[in-house]
């Protein structure tokens, strides 16, 4: 899952989120509040609150969450018209 969302800066990065804009991509999106401590039990880093929200939220939160993630990532990627770097990343995307 990690490079399908952390390939524009790297590990520990998702997608092209500042601090900011991904506790408000999750406050308006999901209704939750990424910086809330619980989800930095692993460390604080965006990739490792997504990673432990996702292992720790029910099945359609987490459908609802990786769904909305990706629909970002596609417009990321046509606005910077750039060529998805991540092989069958789609096909990858919905083994999920």
């Amino acid at each position: 899952m990690d490079d399908l969302f952390d390939f524009v800066r790297g590990p520990g990065f998702v997608l092209d989120f500042s601090e900011a804009s991904f506790s408000e991509f999750f406050a308006s999106e999901l209704k939750v509040s990424i910086d809330d401590p619980r989800y930095a039990v692993n460390g604080g880093s965006k990739g490792k609150r997504l990673r432990y929200f996702l292992q720790n939220c029910d099945d359609a939160t987490a459908i609802c969450t990786l769904t909305a993630l990706w629909e970002h990532r596609s417009e990321y990627l046509a606005r910077s018209g750039s060529k998805d770097p991540v092989v069958n990343a789609e096909t990858r995307y919905q083994g999920l």
